[in-house]
């Protein structure tokens, strides 16, 4: 006997934008979690399927299984899922969300479509189905008015912090620890500390310093550090996230730098990568169990919250055509199949013709007559010309820059001094596409130990490394190394590196006359930004390759007093503002042919301003 399918719906309106409300109830494990809806065993993909198995227990004892099929949705207004059920009361169930600004607000129109495959199932849809939509739109207001509240300062005091569900004996030696850290926002650790004690099992276990600095409106640098002091004091433990280069959902996980590996695999989309620090691993948190015991379940793992960078992901049957509207910014977007990989590259300029832009997936690929497009409106009409079904997406190709990656905390010179022991397997290299070398030296060091003397020059010499170093790690950088007078940084962003050069030399007079007793020091320095290989040298993380090595020759380019770097490097934004805040001069252009490197090299001098 079967049964035809019963829709229920909900419909209220909401007194907040739609773009807050979308990651409201885009967020779909918080939103099943909160639903009371049970959590989820994926198991993996069964050959090319798109669906994939999943099992769950309905209030801990009816077994269910089911085919999930990826979710559908255009960012910011509307997503649905169908499962397939193979063992259970439902036969099919189809659901989602729809977001309609009205005025200051919007409307919300949720439902859930299912078709019961017993009597039992018939049954039970109204009441549960009913029950379940009533609870998703209490989690949406309770959600939404808890984002929506004033940022009241948190209590900054061991003794005045709420312990719900934290463990208060634990909690708080461990609070006490970091408010005697002076250079902390103690603000900050008091928002950490109510986080920790009032947030979900899912807030507490992977979290992003930056995203939760943007959810409580403080500086994101500064969040970080009290999370890295955070975890030096007890009260957090470190993960390293290995996310995957085509879905970015996190693929594995490591305790520390020292177990990750170099190749990992996506099951999601059945490809093998390669570890790199600066996209591909990420640094996140999770409460220390002794301070907090926090269930890791997964309530739903498809969802749009897993995937901020993908505007439209839809499901295409053979034959199928789907004209879509968006708006696209002044970058690179992509068209992927999910599974299959192919990829068409969507890059921004001045197309020809009006209408959708045609884009057609046959076995070959993806073909389409136009790739560039005017920033703005964009039409864009997609067609499956396969005999199977498919998913596509339309993705942004630039990555978030909330992830805190751990090419940008290995260059943190405070990272690097509470955490040493981070460091890679010995004998694994892993790639770093960005990072930036910093190199000095004193000129003319020989003399200054046949003036003064070998114990009072050696002195001096430490005294220049502790000014090197606090200028460095101000401008977010680390000291790799000490090599005799000479000093390695890394930093993450050339303008970082460009920016603690220039103040090098900028404070260098003041440096000097405060030790008048001593002969004034001049420094030379050479940076250059580029790809490297991060390696364990000795139990310490180092970097070496084509960048390391031309910063090292660009330093014997320097005369001392100035900053040399390869013209190429002054194209970047940040660092063409930061030389024009500075006021800084280029004081000499010239093209140099660089021992070891085999293109000559166009370089530039730059000094700071007096």
């Amino acid at each position: 006997m079967s049964f035809a399918p019963q829709r229920v719906e909900q419909e209220w309106t909401v007194d907040a934008p739609a773009s807050l409300v979308w990651d409201v109830l885009g967020h779909t494990d918080r939103l099943n979690r909160d639903a009371g809806l049970p959590s989820v065993q994926i198991s993996s993909f069964d050959d090319e399927d798109i669906g994939r198995p999943v099992r769950a227990r309905l209030y801990g004892l009816l077994p269910l299984a089911w085919t999930e099929y990826p979710f559908e949705w255009v960012r910011g207004s509307t997503y649905s899922v169908q499962r397939d059920y193979t063992r259970g009361p439902l036969v099919r169930f189809r659901g989602g969300v729809e977001i309609l600004p009205a005025g200051s607000g919007c409307t919300v129109r949720m439902f859930a479509e299912l078709t019961p495959r017993n009597l039992l199932g018939k049954l039970a849809i109204p009441l549960v189905g009913r029950d379940t939509l009533q609870k998703a739109k209490a989690y949406c207001a309770k959600a939404i008015a808890q984002l929506q509240a004033p940022q009241v300062g948190p209590p900054t005091t061991p003794g005045s912090v709420p312990t719900g569900r934290a463990d208060r004996t634990a909690l708080q030696p461990c609070a006490r620890r970091l408010g005697v850290v002076a250079s902390l926002d103690q603000g900050i650790v008091g928002r950490l500390l109510r986080h920790l004690d009032e947030g979900g099992d899912d807030e507490v276990l992977r979290m992003q310093p930056y995203a939760l600095a943007a959810r409580w409106r403080t500086d994101p640098h500064e969040t970080l550090r009290v999370f890295l002091h955070a975890t030096r004091a007890g009260l957090l433990s470190l993960r390293w996230q290995l996310l995957c280069p085509n879905c970015r959902v996190p693929t594995g996980e490591a305790e520390t730098l020292s177990r990750v590996e170099r190749q990992f695999h996506c099951d999601t989309c059945g490809i093998d990568y390669d570890a790199n620090l600066d996209r591909f691993m990420e640094l996140r948190f999770r409460v220390h169990p002794t301070i907090r015991s926090a269930q890791d379940l997964v309530f739903c793992f498809g969802g749009p919250y897993l995937a901020p960078h993908i505007l439209i992901q839809h499901l295409l049957r053979p034959g199928d055509r789907r004209e879509l509207s968006v708006t696209l910014d002044d970058e690179a977007y992509r068209i992927r199949t999910l599974r299959r990989n192919d990829s068409l590259l969507l890059l921004p300029g001045r197309p020809a013709g009006d209408g959708p832009r045609l884009a057609a997936y046959r076995e070959t690929g993806w073909e389409a007559d136009d790739r560039s497009f005017s920033p703005g409106p964009f039409s864009l009409a997609w067609r499956n010309e396969t005999d199977q079904i498919i998913g596509v997406v339309l993705e942004r190709l630039r990555w978030d820059d909330r992830a805190v990656t751990a090419a940008k905390v290995a260059a943190l010179q405070e990272f690097r001094d509470l955490f040493g022991s981070e460091v890679l397997a010995p004998g694994l290299e892993i790639g770093v596409d960005s990072v930036t070398i910093l190199f000095s030296d004193l000129k003319e060091s020989t003399r200054l130990y046949e003036e003064a003397g070998d114990a009072p020059a050696y002195g001096h010499v430490r005294r220049h490394f502790d000014f090197l170093k606090e200028r460095i790690a101000r401008h977010q950088g680390a000291v790799v190394k000490t090599i005799g007078d000479a000093v390695m940084a890394v930093f993450h962003r050339p303008a970082d590196g460009v920016g603690c050069g220039l103040a090098i030399q900028r404070d260098l007079p003041s440096f000097n006359a405060s030790l008048p007793d001593r002969p004034p020091l001049v420094i030379k320095l050479g940076l250059h930004h580029g790809p490297a290989i991060a390696i364990n040298a000795n139990g310490l993380l180092d970097y070496f390759g084509r960048t390391v090595n031309v910063a090292s020759r660009l330093l014997r380019e320097s005369v001392g007093g100035d900053l040399v770097l390869a013209k190429d490097d002054l194209e970047d934004v940040l660092v063409r503002e930061m030389l024009a805040e500075s006021r800084a001069t280029i004081v000499a252009e010239w093209t140099c042919a660089l021992r070891g490197i085999a293109q000559p090299l166009p370089l530039c001098r730059i000094k700071a301003a007096g």
